[in-house]
Parts: structure tokens; sequence; C-alpha cells
């Protein structure tokens, strides 16, 4: 029988984007961090801020903050559990889910490993509202993250999983850094089959959100500027 320390690793969602918390995070969010002391976050800025919206009244000079971003080194990471066997530390994403399409999975392992209890939040992601809104196949998907910055790799990745739309049936999940969106969207526009069809996401549970699913044909009609705004890519045939 695996035996859990009293320790306890929280997985906190955080917005995605909204300054304010209530339309998106369920009450028992706010009880679960109100006491917490330990945070392992990707920025300390922005963490406190979030922090701050959701109702958290600690003083931040009694508040360890630690930082994991792409700079951090994998050495690091055993010295943000280290020693915590009856304390509560919380992983916050910078935006949505911890550990989905963000910074965490290998804490989250180590927490495992130290028998540490992980309890994960509901919260907001923009991969599953994407999906769920898309009208495409919620049982068969694929989330690819990032495709290639170059454009020809990226058109070569985009005729790659579109085959595995028709092949496995099977919904392909990417996103892009939003000042990129524009030439993302013009590549799909250029190579993918005119009966494929692309859902596009974006602001999701911010204002202006929009959800526009149609096929490859339509939106070679469109114009939209979606430049600078967070977004979801969805193709299904």
């Amino acid at each position: 029988m695996v035996v859990k320390l009293n320790a306890k690793l929280i997985l906190i969602p955080a917005s995605l984007g909204s300054k304010s918390t209530n339309h998106i995070l369920p009450m028992h969010n706010r009880e679960m961090i109100k006491d917490i002391s330990i945070f392992i976050v990707e920025n300390i800025r922005s963490a406190r801020r979030f922090l701050r919206a959701s109702g958290f009244q600690k003083d931040f000079n009694e508040v360890t903050f630690h930082v994991l971003d792409k700079h951090t080194k994998l050495t690091e990471l055993q010295s943000f559990l280290a020693k915590r066997e009856e304390q509560t530390i919380g992983l916050l994403s910078e935006a949505g889910l911890p550990c989905i399409a963000d910074p965490g999975a290998q804490i989250v392992r180590m927490a495992h490993e130290k028998n540490m209890e992980v309890v994960p939040l509901v919260g907001p992601s923009s991969i599953m509202l994407s999906l769920m809104a898309s009208g495409f196949n919620g049982q068969n998907f694929v989330f690819h993250g990032y495709l290639p910055i170059q454009k020809k790799e990226r058109e070569m990745k985009i005729l790659e999983i579109e085959r595995s739309v028709y092949q496995h049936d099977q919904t392909q999940i990417f996103i892009e850094t939003p000042y990129r969106n524009m030439q993302m969207l013009e590549s799909l526009q250029e190579k993918c089959r005119k009966d494929t069809h692309l859902c596009l996401a974006w602001n999701l549970t911010l204002p202006g959100q929009q959800i526009i699913s149609q096929d490859i044909a339509a939106w070679q009609k469109m114009k939209i500027d979606i430049h600078k705004k967070p977004a979801v890519f969805l193709l299904y045939k």
C-alpha cells in the first residue's frame, strides 16, 4: 500500500486573460488556495495579480514563489519540493490548466515520486473549450502544441496532420504565438483541402470571444483579423 505524505501539490488553473475570475473559477478553488504559502509559478508578477483577483489575502512578503519557466534547470526542481512533508504547495498556471500546454509536468511527476497528494482543481482550458464548441470529433483528437515556425516546415506539418484527419477520423488541435496567427491561417487556407473543416476559436472566455467552424473553401472567402489574439486552431473533415 502506498502511504501518502501530509504534503499536497495543488494544481491551480488561471484565467485565460480576464481580470475577473468570478465567471470561470469555482469558489472551491479560492478556498483551496487561501492558506497556501508556497507557489511554483511561471511569472511572479502575473501570479500575484491572479491571486489577488481570486481573493488571496496573504501578505506576499510572507509567500515564497519558485519560478518555473523555460530557463529553469532540471536540477533546481527538486529543491521546489524539498523538505515539504507537512506543507501544501500550489502549482499555478500562467493561463488555463497547469501542465496542459503549460510547464509543470515534471514537478507533478516528482510529487508522485515523493508520495505527495496531487490535487487538480477545475478551471478553463482553451483547448477543451474550443473542441467542445467546434462540432468536431471529441472522442478521438490530438493536441500538437505549436507547429513549426518556418513556412515550409509549417506547411509540411499541416499536410501531415490533415492526412491524420482522414486516415484516423481524428480532430487535430494546435496553437500559435498570437502575432503569427495570420501566417498560420494563410498557410491553412493555401494548403488544406477545400472540404477540410477548420474551427478557429479566439479570445475564449474574454470580451470579443469568437468561434467559427467551417470548411476551407468558406475560410478562403473570409477576411478576419486575429493578429495578437489568443487562438486555437482545429482541423477535421
